[in-house]
């Protein structure tokens, strides 16, 4: 059986983290307006600081020891995990389940932040896609997805999957979006039951 789970407000406290990101683009004196909008003329590859800090610098010079400090952040990842998920990924291998992250964004910028996060040990491969989840060319209807995102839970749906289990995290980004689909929701990955998922 496999299991495909999300990243970002799943495992890793995404929301944490870009508030630490965004700590440094303050501490630089970039204004928020500019970084906001070169951040949207980059939205179609995915949400990547490096490549949109190339943009703000057309119209706003910046101390380069920014990315120094970028560096620092993204090398230690693993400090963002939420407490329950390396016990649960613990649990899906020892229990035999084939585990897939499946998270989408920039390639390159998610795959660091995850390979740093010290998850990929647990895992049996890694996808990262700038399509809906629910677009890949995998078995849906024999597996298990665990997600936090109401549109890519949707996309997934449509796929008749075995089982999907809605993550919503205490003040996560999605956490009080309200859906009107029955599938199981939880708080934490402490609240899955493995057995179940067979």
């Amino acid at each position: 059986m496999k299991v495909y789970i999300d990243f970002d407000r799943t495992l890793f406290d995404c929301d944490s983290f870009l508030v630490d990101l965004y700590s440094i683009i303050q501490k630089y004196k970039i204004p928020k307006k500019i970084f906001k909008d070169s951040q949207i003329q980059c939205k179609k590859i995915g949400f990547n600081p490096y490549i949109i800090l190339k943009k703000v610098e057309k119209e706003f010079s910046f101390n380069h020891e920014i990315y120094n400090d970028i560096d620092k952040l993204l090398n230690n990842t693993s400090k963002y995990l939420y407490d329950d998920s390396i016990l649960f990924l613990k649990k899906l291998k020892k229990c035999g389940y084939k585990i897939i992250i499946l998270t989408k964004g920039n390639l390159e910028y998610q795959k660091r932040k995850i390979i740093n996060a010290n998850v990929s040990n647990y895992c049996d491969d890694i996808i990262i896609t700038m399509s809906y989840k629910g677009n890949l060319d995998i078995d849906y209807m024999n597996s298990v997805f665990i997600d936090d995102n109401p549109i890519e839970i949707k996309s997934i749906l449509k796929k008749q999957p075995k089982m999907v289990i809605r993550m919503t995290r205490v003040n996560s980004k999605y956490s009080d979006v309200k859906m009107d689909i029955k599938i199981k929701v939880v708080k934490t990955l402490d609240e899955i039951i493995l057995d179940k998922l067979l």
